[in-house]
């Protein structure tokens, strides 16, 4: 059976195995009820990922079901970012170069954007580095460096703990093709030959990926870099 007798254990209170005689069978839930769930659920906001996600998902179905029966609750996460602590390294052995950021801010999806201390987020390119042009990466560093409002790697580290938050307009461009944002804030160095790298983050199957580039490179329209709105 299902848990219909009063001397049953709480789900919560067996292993993942012992809850297995408690769960009723795919077969006995109804394609009706499925179809509702899946509109309400996108009523609500869910996207295509967020069912792939549940469904390969055990443990954050185990949190939702906990929500229905009362032993979990639901609040929201206050995105604190501390911006003086670097970000991940690109690589073992990498050193910071330059770090720029300080305090503690918080990074909030709105209505109309994601912001960062209050700040929305948007996109950078240097006239050098858009239609066909290529821009150096020592050149363009020296350019947003210059202009100012870059973002630091932590933050993208947050965004890809949190996917969720990656705004919209950084998956893809008007042609669909995948943008790469940097953040140049952060500036590493291989301590082994001094190249210079910068790491970027990018929308790849309902995921933020992130990567590094060495300065050395040249950059088009499709790496922007991350930036704060004054």
């Amino acid at each position: 059976g299902c848990g219909n007798t009063k001397n049953d254990v709480s789900l919560w209170d067996v292993s993942t195995k012992e809850r297995m005689c408690h769960m009723a069978p795919a077969s006995e839930i109804s394609v009706g009820v499925s179809h509702e769930l899946a509109i309400t659920a996108c009523k609500a906001g869910f996207l295509p990922a967020d069912f792939a996600t549940l469904a390969h998902g055990e443990e954050k179905l185990v949190g939702v079901l906990g929500v229905l029966r009362g032993t979990h609750e639901i609040r929201a996460i206050k995105h604190m970012i501390d911006l003086s602590l670097p970000g991940a390294l690109p690589f073992e052995g990498a050193e910071v170069e330059v770090h720029r950021s300080g305090g503690v801010v918080k990074l909030e999806k709105r209505e109309d954007g994601v912001y960062l201390g209050g700040r929305k987020l948007t996109l950078f390119r240097s006239v050098e580095q858009t239609g066909d042009k290529v821009v150096g990466g020592h050149e363009l560093r020296k350019e947003v460096e210059k202009r100012g409002n870059n973002v630091p790697s932590i933050v993208l580290d947050h965004f890809k703990k949190y996917p969720a938050l990656w705004p919209e307009e950084w998956k893809v461009d008007e042609q669909g093709h995948t943008v790469y944002v940097y953040f140049w804030d952060d500036i590493f160095r291989n301590p082994a030959d001094g190249v210079l790298y910068v790491r970027y983050g990018y929308w790849r199957d309902g995921r933020v990926k992130s990567d590094y580039r060495w300065l050395g490179d040249g950059w088009r329209a499709r790496s922007p870099a991350a930036s704060r709105a004054s």
